[in-house]
């Protein structure tokens, strides 16, 4: 469904019904964090320059998909963006941009997965 692979050690439960993730999706579905970016390093529809299976580089092509070329420099030559806090009572911060708000753009499989997911939202605690 999201990656587009046939094969799998195992197929994982997904927003479709049971069997319908790979094992690598499934395991990020599970877990909130399975985005359009992401996709296993075999699948076929792997593009290195749109998509990654590491969450430090998904982060950045979304920042850079999300960030006009010119603001991408500017940023790059300042001082990071302030943190912000995650909640109230949570003792912690996680800088802005890594944190989590969905896609800008989209529909379909990608959009249904990440706002149709089950289980709890671990998104905070990353």
């Amino acid at each position: 469904l999201h990656c587009e692979t046939d094969k799998t050690p195992q197929w994982r439960t997904g927003p479709l019904g049971p069997k319908t993730l790979c094992n690598a999706c499934g395991v990020r579905y599970k877990s909130g964090r399975l985005v359009p970016e992401y996709r296993p390093a075999a699948s076929p529809t792997f593009v290195p320059s749109k998509h990654s299976n590491s969450h430090r580089k998904v982060v950045e092509l979304r920042r850079q998909k999300d960030t006009p070329p010119q603001q991408l420099l500017h940023h790059s030559q300042h001082q990071p963006p302030p943190p912000q806090q995650l909640g109230p009572g949570l003792g912690f911060q996680v800088p802005g941009p890594l944190l989590f708000d969905g896609p800008r753009l989209g529909g379909g499989a990608d959009e249904f997965l990440i706002r149709n997911r089950i289980g709890p939202d671990h998104r905070q605690l990353i």
